[in-house]
């Protein structure tokens, strides 16, 4: 019974999504902070600090949702609308992780907890208001991981190229619009309220336009960049990670981004590629 109780807990808290914080981690590795082992604990603090706010966000979301995720096929399954954790539960667990999230971001930097706390916040507005109007849902979402890439300058006290950030935002935004266009490949528009007002046309230009400022924006980050100009060669992967994306989509991988690189194995080579790649040329001997 208690182990029961631990996994719906555990799904309460949507753990299968930490990997996004893994966006703390970009700042360092452009500024070659990573090559100092005293940068380590800081990050691990700052990522267990996004998670748990990441996590705290995901519960509150659920309470709000409650009465609609109880009519979905897919998502009255979930342990709040499932009975499995009570509402009251719910609310203890979200306030004990915004709380120990925010103590650990105070610990880490104090300035890195105020992106924990807009990011908290920003997450709220989202749920309560702006995941319902068309465009600013995609970029609420988008702005989201643009926080998290942010905190993580914060956090190591270093300065990011806007031309890195731009690129981002444009791959986070690319990333939202491919969510809203995979739902409506695999549920249909009444998967939520939103999706009405979006159609493929305008989705597939979306993603057009969205993979090819995140290729742009790379690209002059790899020119103008004195670090960047040795990542001119991963602009091609780029490219074919965005495409193959694309074609997932399509083909109805999967909802969430996790799901649909894991689904398509040219995805998940093209994306564990350019992640090496990047690695081994920033890092690599001058």
């Amino acid at each position: 019974m208690a182990l029961a109780k631990l996994r719906a807990i555990l799904r309460l808290m949507r753990v299968e999504q930490w990997y996004k914080n893994a966006l703390v981690v970009i700042p360092a590795l452009f500024s070659l902070k990573l090559a100092d082992p005293s940068t380590y604990p800081r990050l691990a603090v700052g990522f267990a600090s996004l998670s748990l706010a990441s996590s705290a966000n995901y519960v509150l979301n659920d309470i709000v949702d409650l009465e609609r995720d109880k009519l979905h096929p897919r998502k009255r399954t979930r342990p709040l609308p499932s009975g499995q954790v009570r509402v009251e539960e719910a609310l203890v667990y979200a306030t004990a992780l915004a709380s120990t999230s925010l103590l650990l971001a105070v610990y880490a930097n104090p300035i890195f907890a105020l992106y924990v706390l807009a990011l908290i916040a920003l997450n709220q507005l989202y749920s309560l208001y702006l995941k319902e109007i068309a465009v600013i849902d995609v970029v609420t979402i988008a702005m989201n991981y643009l926080v998290r890439t942010a905190s993580g300058s914060a956090l190591v006290e270093v300065e990011t190229s806007p031309w890195l950030f731009s690129g981002i935002f444009f791959l986070a935004l690319f990333l939202a619009v491919s969510k809203r266009k995979a739902e409506i490949v695999i549920a249909g528009h009444e998967a939520r309220k939103v999706l009405k007002a979006y159609n493929r046309e305008w989705l597939n230009q979306a993603l057009s336009t969205t993979a090819a400022m995140v290729m742009a924006t790379y690209a002059v980050y790899c020119a103008e960049v004195p670090l960047g100009r040795r990542l001119i060669v991963t602009v091609p992967l780029v490219a074919f990670f965005l495409l193959r994306y694309t074609l997932a989509i399509e083909a109805g991988r999967g909802e969430q981004p996790h799901e649909i690189v894991m689904g398509d194995r040219a995805t998940l080579i093209s994306a564990l590629m350019l992640i090496a790649s990047i690695f081994l040329l920033v890092y690599a001997q001058p």
